[in-house]
């Protein structure tokens, strides 16, 4: 959108209603949710559960060391979910459910704010607003105390508060981005590749954009930092080994390059070859992948299937489940078995989870069908109408860098989950928070394809008229 339009203040106060409006939808919508039709409070299992479990152990006794569970994941879910707890009790799901609420209905306002400033077509604001207000995959994991609402909220603003800062030159956005910055880091530590995507962006255009000074760079930097340096030192007091942020990105990380479905730790030798002896996948110290489970079901020579290296559907051990040597020589073993193309395979399988085979999940838990329907339609609308033109999308942005840097830093988080998700794997309970970035570059080429047609039809019938006619007209 051109600087002109930002000044006139009729399209001020049309920003206005169409900000207020979807504000108040999403608000409505999300809290609706959370409150009655799905309330996160009421599925409190599995990942959620460790959640939970976690925010009310903080919310009673504060920060501990030497807990090496607490280095399972990184920090900032359990301490965002810990403030509810500690404020009105460790049973307060209810008030866990509106935080959660309120963040995912923020994620609306935020999107259309980022299309408003990276999009120089009029009407691509309003249409990103009105599909990320009815875009049910975040608005389903509103209903679930995991780390995808807070880092869809987070991550939206910290995007939004750079775009700010290179537009206007603002010190005030620069702070709120590096603090939001902060929070969506801690939330997921794997976003710091954003940043640092963003800064080779200013590196590029510094020139241009002489209003980004050192103080700007500085706030921004600064709380992202000490998070990390804060993350590092946690990580080791609970461990005592590090660097390291969490302990389940060894267990992730051997699982995306041996395309195994299931880990399993066990305490004893003797336990792990009862185990093997009943070729039971289900005891021990267990974590599963579904999206994995899926595409493992696939017939073979499906291009997508998942074939784990080891040959069986579990990788077991005796240790601690995320103990890092023991799953670097497991990932050793499996880079022998495969060479090089059999990784580059693997790594594409991974991608293309993000976006066709896999279901979202908790939804597809047993017990949990009926909530899965409406998640199963947004995965092939995401294929039809945002998958491709994103990627076209992702790919203008980068070629204008230089003219268009704040449609690039929406691009760039697309990057930077496709650039994880092929080294871990990708699932679409993963992909959502990144979503809005996909439908706001999907939006914007799709306004551009039609514009261009509607140009070209305008050209060709002042060709068929004549000169004789334009000239009259």
């Amino acid at each position: 959108m051109s600087a002109d339009r930002h000044s006139l203040p009729r399209a001020d106060r049309r920003r206005t209603w169409w900000l207020l409006g979807l504000g108040l939808a999403a608000l409505v919508t999300r809290l609706v949710w959370v409150l009655w039709i799905h309330p996160p409070g009421d599925y409190v299992f599995s990942d959620m559960g460790k959640y939970v479990d976690r925010a009310r152990d903080v919310a009673v006794t504060g920060w501990t060391t030497g807990e090496r569970d607490f280095a399972w994941q990184a920090w900032g879910t359990h301490s965002i979910l810990s403030i509810p707890f500690r404020l009105f009790g460790r049973d307060a799901l209810v008030h866990a459910a509106v935080l959660w609420g309120l963040m995912a209905a923020a994620a609306v306002p935020l999107a259309y704010l980022l299309a408003v400033r990276t999009s120089r077509i009029r009407a691509v604001p309003e249409i990103v607003g009105v599909a990320v207000l009815l875009w049910h995959p975040n608005l389903s994991n509103a209903g679930s105390f995991l780390s995808e609402t807070p880092f869809l909220c987070f991550a939206l603003a910290t995007t939004l508060g750079l775009v700010a800062v290179l537009q206007d030159g603002s010190l005030r956005h620069a702070v709120a981005a590096g603090l939001c910055g902060a929070v969506a880091f801690a939330v997921r530590p794997q976003s710091a590749m954003f940043f640092v995507l963003a800064l080779v962006t200013w590196i590029v255009v510094r020139r241009r954009v002489p209003h980004v000074r050192v103080p700007h760079l500085l706030a921004i930097a600064i709380p992202p930092l000490l998070a990390l340096a804060f993350s590092l030192w946690r990580f080791h007091a609970h461990t005592g080994y590090g660097p390291g942020i969490a302990e389940n990105a060894n267990m992730n990380l051997t699982a995306g390059r041996c395309h195994n479905v299931v880990t399993q730790a066990f305490r004893r030798e003797a336990d792990l070859e009862r185990s093997d002896r009943k070729d039971n996948t289900r005891d021990g110290r267990r974590v599963s992948l579904p999206n994995y489970r899926i595409a493992w079901k696939l017939p073979d020579g499906h291009p997508l299937a998942v074939r784990p290296v080891m040959g069986h559907e579990s990788i077991k051990f005796v240790g601690y489940v995320g103990d890092p040597e023991i799953h670097r020589e497991i990932r050793r073993r499996c880079y022998e078995q495969t060479g090089v193309l059999g990784q580059i395979r693997i790594s594409f399988v991974n991608l293309m989870l993000s976006w066709f085979i896999d279901r979202q999940w908790p939804e597809m838990e047993r017990g949990r069908e009926r909530f899965l329907p409406p998640t199963d339609v947004y995965k092939r609308i995401y294929q039809l109408f945002v998958w491709l033109p994103s990627l076209v999308g992702i790919g203008f942005a980068i070629s204008r860098l230089r003219q268009r840097p704040e449609l690039a830093l929406v691009a760039w988080q697309l990057v930077n989950y496709m650039v994880v998700a092929t080294i871990f794997f990708g699932t679409i309970r993963l992909r959502t928070p990144y979503d809005p970035y996909a439908i706001l570059l999907a939006v914007e080429v799709w306004a551009m394809a039609v514009l261009w047609w509607l140009a070209r039809r305008r050209r060709l019938a002042g060709a068929a008229a004549g000169p004789d006619e334009r000239s009259v007209a």
